[in-house]
């Protein structure tokens, strides 16, 4: 059963009873329980180019054959050690993911929705989540330097000890998003798009500094 903190659900699936019938099962457009590992996998699309729905999976060491993964349907899955450098994810929806010391250089999630999505180590940086709705999201320890999240919603969104250099957050929404103790050196956006964000002292003044706001005492 999935376990729930913070609002964030964790997967529900029992690793050791996947099988290992991924490349089969992705033919017919809809895979469940299943595992990949140290494999190149095939392209996240059906043989007709239509989306593919996973439920219930495990991922390790893996790369992408096919960076084209849009509208894909995943649910209740973990990934580790993986190279998913460059993948589209647009238009995608991910509920109960947890993906750990993954590459995600270039990724672009533009319009995806997720939720209870939780990323850890991993590299994201230049990633395009434009549009992008998170829900109960996490990021821990993850590179996410110039990673574009322009209009994104990111409210509730949890950043730990992330690099959000040169990150753009224009006119995202940020209510409840929690940045502090990340690497904010030149992060993009605006006064009003940061309403309701929350930070350290020492954030706030270099917020100050890159946004130009004027303080009189």
């Amino acid at each position: 059963m999935a376990t729930k903190t913070k609002g964030r659900i964790a997967p529900d699936l029992e690793p050791d009873l996947l099988a290992d019938t991924f490349t089969e099962q992705l033919a017919t457009g809809t895979v469940t329980d299943v595992s990949a590992s140290n494999t190149a996998l095939p392209p996240l699309q059906s043989p007709r180019g239509q989306p593919v729905r996973i439920d219930r999976c495990a991922w390790s060491s893996v790369t992408l054959g096919d960076p084209k993964a849009n509208g894909l349907r995943m649910h209740d899955a973990y990934i580790k050690n993986s190279d998913l450098a460059n993948i589209v994810l647009t238009g995608s929806s991910l509920e109960r993911v947890e993906i750990t010391s993954t590459r995600l250089t270039g990724a672009t999630c533009t319009e995806a929705q997720l939720k209870s999505v939780l990323f850890r180590e991993c590299n994201l940086e230049l990633a395009l989540l434009r549009m992008a709705r998170l829900q109960h999201c996490v990021f821990e320890k993850c590179n996410l330097a110039d990673a574009d999240f322009y209009s994104a919603d990111l409210s509730g969104a949890i950043f730990r000890d992330c690099d959000l250099s040169r990150a753009d957050l224009s006119h995202a929404k940020l209510t409840g998003a929690d940045i502090r103790g990340c690497r904010l050196d030149g992060l993009r956006g605006t006064p009003d798009t940061m309403d309701g964000l929350l930070l350290d002292p020492d954030q706030a003044a270099l917020l100050i500094t890159l946004f130009g706001v004027s303080v009189k005492w």
